[in-house]
């Protein structure tokens, strides 16, 4: 059975059982106390702690997840692997432990026709309930009852907790450690968990005590090439159909054969399980660097690259290999195939810049446990030395570890930590930044207060109440929450509703002001409202969303105060948002254009949109050209012309996709998503459409709003990654109006006349440079016949044949081709080979007269011989032929040579 197969029986057996499915979320995850997803509940994180809000109480996924605990495991035992897919089951109050334990035993015997008699269950040795409803199923000798550290599952030290029950597969005495006591929670490959059932039913508090919870959850997880595993009868995951053919391909590329030399398989099993990560982080926006997800995703690259050199290879292998995973799970994951040309970009730009570094980090390596072996010291390599190869030569730390593991040594970690710790120091010290936002307060005022209702999309301005207002301590970055806000004071304001919009997607928050009414006001129209009448005037200098659904408006109390309750008017700058919307409309037809130009490989990877600028970040191999950005900049200035409407509207996720909406890796979309679509010509329907994206921005209401569109600047940021910036609007046109401005400056201040001189002072220019020219070249002609007078003089006789053979001075190949017409002509009969440095270069000519040519001479085969001497080639006709080299520091000797070549050189 295909992995494709169950995962989809999977899907439908929980979608018959009313769960909703939903798809795999981004291994990016929206939480910043997460670098991956890692888990299938991540995407339902708030649901177990009791935050959120969702349609439906069942659910079910196959989610893609990455995490690196066990990464010193992966290819040495049969079963760990950095990334995979976890198949998943979830109810939020709903079903509990009856029918979670119910349907999995249902599933895997039925649908999955798993052997009974090799099935276990573990269960946490105080859950009674788990227990006996698992001695229903299996004999009570194979229900397990383990401590807290098997089956106990806790999402930190406090919070939501519960006991878990494993369902186990025995995998045979061959497979197991060998030990007496080999039972379930042994930690070796005889017993293979292959599906977690979480028991979501305590509170645990500060003291340690568990409180129940008034709403019970179930969590489940297993998976997918475990139980590919199991089912097809195999021993090992990667001899299932979503790894081996990489290892297969893996063998093909480098001679190699798997299952012959335990050692060998390791390495390949390594290469097979992170080339599929780094081909899902990259195809996801995550690049290498030195800083969280971009150093793990370095980390993998590097361990690829050493076990490549342990297999023998030298050469780039991994990016090819890339095309291996597309191949296989492009149809499950389009993003994929769309982004299969940057994946192995990326991966081939990496793989070579560590390969350059590689061999100079182990000379090094291998020369400090040389030395320490010499001197009898501890087998401990020092912690600065580990340092310098992690900092200086990009080592990351656990491949030190490996490498030095290998030849029995050990690492001085404190030592390292301390470096560690003094660099950080450093870095401190150089830049004092803001320390970090406090997201869970954030979390908890918005499950206190509610979400705030943004209504920007159809209003500029409008009245609302002040629900929060806060201020922060510029010192530790903390946020609180006060009654009043006093004049002078900058605080965070939360408004009931809000026409702020707050930043998200790339697209800056508004600005604008927030006026407080006298009492005598409230019931007056906000168009007739003065700002003169008004009791507080707070500056709104900018509008950011710290978690999704609330809004914060950064302001500035300029007159007055402002209390919690306040009755106020909202005003955005509707100037600003207007200069926004034309760069954000503009972003849309660029990538748009992009598209067209450069091929549908390119994806947007970041972007920032504000009122004077857009940035916008892309998938691409090479810089482009100047045709290639006067292209872009022409479709995307003809869609404004031609003033296509702008139509937004809501639906699901789904349908946006189906519909074929462009989605972008990192954004997190709910189920309901506003998709931003540019209509083409008179046709309205997404498959015509210029620009079709899912976008929940502030844009323009037709293209020709936009007004210009100019690119600045295309420059690489990343292997694999450019960057374009341009500006809309007025925006263009102002920086067009100072660029022309400039040069027009420049250009008096180069002719030294006024601007009203320029065209006549060039006009003159122009005829003094063709009278120069001329000049020039009489000159020329002169010097070249005075010469060739000389030339012909010293022309030497071999046998009976006159010859040229001589280096002169000519700056292109017209003035040496006018030496050789000319010495033609004087000699009337012989041969003529002519060299000269031209640009750096040798340049060789050979000319042969008429009558030596019938008596087989042969210009073309003459010049080739000499060209041969100063490391170059050329050829031509008998009567005329042209050569070039590089070595100029030979020219000399090759001419004085050609003598003794011409005997040995005919037809």
């Amino acid at each position: 059975m295909t992995t494709n197969e169950i995962r989809k029986r999977f899907l439908d057996y929980f979608e018959k059982r009313t769960h909703k499915v939903v798809s795999s979320m981004s291994l990016i995850p929206q939480d910043p106390t997460l670098l991956f997803t890692s888990a299938g509940m991540v995407q339902f994180k708030n649901m177990f702690l009791g935050k959120g809000k969702l349609a439906f109480r069942r659910a079910a996924s196959s989610q893609i997840c990455f995490r690196t605990t066990d990464i010193e495991e992966v290819g040495n035992t049969a079963r760990h692997l950095t990334f995979f897919e976890m198949l998943g089951n979830f109810s939020f109050g709903d079903y509990f432990k009856k029918e979670a334990i119910e349907w999995a035993w249902d599933f895997l015997i039925k649908e999955m026709g798993l052997p009974q008699e090799k099935l276990y269950a573990s269960v946490y040795t105080e859950d009674e309930e788990a227990y006996e409803l698992w001695k229903r199923y299996l004999p009570e000798e194979r229900v397990v009852k383990l401590g807290k550290e098997d089956n106990f599952w806790e999402m930190g030290p406090t919070g939501p907790c519960g006991p878990c029950s494993e369902v186990l597969m025995d995998m045979g005495e061959d497979m197991g450690c060998g030990k007496p006591d080999c039972a379930p929670g042994c930690d070796c490959d005889r017993w293979l968990e292959v599906w977690n059932l979480v028991f979501t039913q305590f509170d645990k508090d500060e003291q340690g005590n568990l409180n129940p919870l008034p709403q019970k959850n179930i969590d489940t997880g297993m998976g997918l090439e475990r139980l590919a595993e199991v089912v097809n009868g195999k021993n090992n995951c990667f001899d299932i159909d979503l790894l081996r053919p990489i290892i297969d391909h893996t063998c093909e590329l480098t001679g190699l054969e798997y299952g012959k030399d335990e050692k060998v398989d390791v390495s390949l099993r390594i290469i097979a399980d992170h080339v599929r990560a780094i081909t899902f982080l990259i195809s996801e926006g995550v690049l290498p660097s030195n800083e969280g997800r971009g150093y793990v995703l370095r980390r993998i690259l590097r361990r690829m690259v050493r076990q490549e050199r342990l297999l023998g290879v030298k050469q780039s292998l991994l990016y090819k290999l890339t095309g291996k995973v597309v191949e296989i799970m492009g149809d499950t994951y389009s993003n994929l195939r769309s982004r299969r040309e940057h994946i192995a970009t990326v991966t081939k730009m990496e793989e070579e810049k560590f390969q350059e570094t590689l061999d100079a980090g182990m000379r090094i390596l291998d020369g400090l446990i040389k030395d320490l072996t010499s001197r009898g010291k501890k087998r401990v390599i020092p912690g600065e030395e580990v340092f310098r190869l992690y900092d200086t030569y990009g080592f990351p730390l656990d491949l030190t570890k490996e490498i030095a593991q290998e030849r029995d040594f050990s690492l001085d970690f404190p030592g390292f930590e301390r470096e560690m710790e003094a660099q950080k120091k450093r870095a401190r010290e150089a830049w004092k930044g803001s320390g970090e936002v406090d997201m869970g307060f954030y979390e908890e005022l918005k499950k206190e207060l509610g979400e705030t209702l943004f209504r920007g999309y159809d209003f500029s301005e409008l009245t609302s109440q002040i629900r929060a207002i806060l201020k922060r301590d510029k010192s530790t970055n903390k946020v609180t929450k006060t009654e009043e806000a006093k004049e002078g004071e900058e605080v965070e304001i939360i408004l009931t509703e809000t026409p702020f919009y707050g930043e998200a997607g790339g697209q800056v928050g508004d600005a604008g002001k927030i006026l407080k009414p006298s009492g005598k006001l409230k019931d007056i129209k906000i168009t007739e409202i003065r700002e003169e009448d008004m009791e507080a005037k707070v500056e709104v200098f900018d509008a950011k969303r710290p978690v999704e659904g609330l809004v914060i408006h950064n302001c500035k109390v300029v007159t007055d105060n402002l209390k919690t309750g306040d009755v106020v008017v909202a005003y955005v700058d509707v100037s600003r948002r207007q200069d926004i919307a034309r760069h954000h409309t503009a972003t849309h037809l660029l990538q748009s254009a992009l598209r067209q130009v450069l091929g549908k490989h390119v994806g947007q990877s970041g972007s920032l949109v504000a009122p004077d600028r857009l940035r916008f970040d892309y998938t691409h191999s090479k810089p482009l050209t100047k045709r290639e950005i006067d292209r872009i900049e022409e479709i995307v200035n003809s869609a404004i012309l031609k003033n296509f409407p702008v139509l937004t509207s809501e639906t699901t996720l789904s349908q946006a996709k189906d519909m074929g909406a462009l989605a972008f890796f990192g954004e997190k979309y709910g189920e309901k998503v506003r998709t931003v679509m540019v209509t083409s010509e008179s046709l309205s329907a997404p498959q015509y459409a210029y620009s079709f994206e899912l976008c929940g921005g502030i844009h323009c209401r037709s293209t020709g709003e936009i007004g210009l569109f100019k690119i600045i600047s295309e420059t690489g940021i990343a292997a694999g990654v450019r960057r374009i910036e341009a500006r809309a609007g007025k925006r263009a046109y102002q920086y067009m109006k100072e660029v022309l401005e400039r040069k027009i400056e420049e250009i008096t201040e180069v002719l030294k006349v006024p601007v009203n001189e320029i065209v006549s002072r060039l006009e003159k220019m122009v005829k003094e440079n063709r009278a120069l020219a001329k000049e020039i070249e009489s000159l020329r002609g002169q010097t070249v016949s005075s010469s060739v007078e000389k030339l012909v003089k010293k022309a030497k006789t071999v046998g009976k044949i006159k010859l040229v053979s001589a280096k002169v001075e000519a700056t292109n190949r017209t003035i040496l081709r006018s030496f050789g017409d000319q010495l033609r002509d004087k000699l009337k009969s012989g041969i003529i080979i002519l060299g000269a440095v031209i640009e750096g270069k040798v340049a060789l000519l050979s000319v042969v007269t008429q009558d030596l040519v019938k008596k087989g001479y042969h210009a073309g085969k003459i010049i080739g011989e000499v060209a041969k001497l100063v490391n170059g080639s050329g050829g031509g006709r008998p009567d005329m032929a042209q050569a070039g080299g590089k070595s100029v520091n030979k020219l000399d000797s090759a001419l004085a040579k050609a003598e003794k070549l011409i005997p040995k050189i005919k037809k």
